[in-house]
């Protein structure tokens, strides 16, 4: 499984190399990782606990308004540590 999830990911790194040409694709290729985090992501929460649906509400606003990966991930996780302890 390890190795066909390398392949698609090596494989969609050269496709979108040969594709970043087209002035019309560019847009598409730069939203396609955030749309593929979600794909996986979303159903995953749906069925989540409350403190599960909050820290990923967190994680989403946080990330929207300082477009930094690193800090709203660590909130996210202490957020969910800490909604684990008190809603639990």
């Amino acid at each position: 499984m390890a190795g066909i999830v390398y392949l698609t990911r090596l494989s969609g790194y050269f496709i979108g190399l040969q594709l970043r040409h087209i002035s019309g694709i560019k847009p598409i290729l730069e939203a396609l990782p955030g749309c593929a985090f979600m794909a996986i992501l979303v159903p995953a929460v749906r069925q989540g606990s409350l403190s599960e649906i909050v820290a990923m509400a967190c994680l989403v606003i946080l990330m929207w308004l300082t477009n930094n990966v690193v800090i709203s991930t660590i909130v996210g996780m202490v957020v969910l540590f800490a909604g684990n302890v008190y809603l639990s």
